[in-house]
């Protein structure tokens, strides 16, 4: 299978993992481990850590409820993976020849945004010392530090990971999280992503034609040409993408010229009124409307953003 790159995509693109991608899984996932530093491993723990590693354990994994995702290349050949199950992920791992693309930092945040839509109290994470600062970086924090004996014996030190405690809120506030649920439930009509597109959980709804998705190609093609030559090249250029429910294709173009008209100002800031038809449209309560543009207006008064007149 061939994929169309765009420019942007710096060479990959995510997709569901299927079980042929199990060996190719198992070599870049035993090479990132043989590639890690001695300053974290000695080398007979990165051969214990990585025995026996066929693309088995992947499938029976995904027998249990675990979730892959893959970043391939254009001619789907996979470059990374990370697997995850309810709000845990699993193992993320990048092979050592395409590391610094800012692959694993898409892999975690597709991931991070479908558990989220699950609204768990916390994300949790095992990590292996070298992968520490990558976390630490998506906002887990140390537990607690632990040892357990590794594939081929081998004891190895690794670290118990968490995210602070998310907050939810089903009357005021943001949506995030809850944006499945809501249009579910027939509460919302429209949902807008940018980096964090959960398009793995909604996937089934979309094939159903519950619901229906569009990714904003235009926009991102527009913003890179604009600014990829003052950005690092590893840069993660994200590709909005909305979800609506049947009927709802007026609204999804109000809300695309309404975001065309806001990024045409020559001046950042807010314009209010557009702030408040933002709100209708993405099926907020006018109580959530009027207390975010309080925020706005508080934030405004202490000089930490600018509202524009029109």
């Amino acid at each position: 299978m061939k994929h169309a790159m765009n420019p942007w995509d710096n060479g990959f693109i995510i997709r569901t993992w299927d079980e042929e991608d199990a060996p190719e899984m198992a070599e870049l996932h035993r090479n990132s481990i043989l590639a890690t530093s001695d300053e974290f491993h000695t080398e007979a723990q990165r051969q214990s850590w990585a025995h026996g590693l066929d693309g088995t354990g992947y499938i029976e994994s995904a027998e249990k409820g675990e979730k892959n995702l893959v970043a391939v290349n254009e001619n789907d050949k996979p470059l990374g993976f990370c697997g995850y199950k309810n709000n845990e992920i699993c193992g993320l791992y990048v092979d050592p020849e395409h590391q610094g693309k800012g692959i694993g930092q898409r892999l975690a945040m597709r991931a991070i945004a479908n558990m989220t839509q699950g609204r768990p109290q916390k994300l949790v994470v095992g990590s292996s010392l070298p992968a520490v600062s990558f976390y630490e970086q998506l906002g887990f924090q140390i537990v607690k530090k632990v040892t357990h004996q590794t594939r081929g014996g081998e004891q190895q030190e690794a670290c118990d990971m968490e995210t602070p405690s998310i907050e939810y809120s089903d009357q005021i506030g943001p949506h995030e999280g809850r944006e499945l649920e809501l249009m579910l439930a027939g509460k919302k009509k429209l949902a807008w992503f940018n980096e964090m597109d959960p398009v793995d959980v909604f996937e089934p709804h979309v094939e159903a034609g519950l619901i229906h998705r569009y990714v904003w190609h235009d926009w991102t093609k527009r913003f890179y040409e604009m600014m990829h030559a003052e950005m690092p090249a590893n840069t993660a250029w994200p590709e909005p993408a909305f979800y609506y429910m049947p009927g709802e294709e007026d609204h999804l173009d109000e809300l695309l010229d309404l975001i065309a008209s806001q990024l045409a100002h020559e001046e950042p800031g807010f314009v209010l009124k557009d702030e408040r038809e933002f709100g209708k449209l993405l099926g907020y309560s006018t109580r959530s409307i009027n207390a975010y543009i309080e925020q706005l207006q508080a934030q405004s008064a202490k000089g930490e953003l600018t509202i524009l007149d029109n």
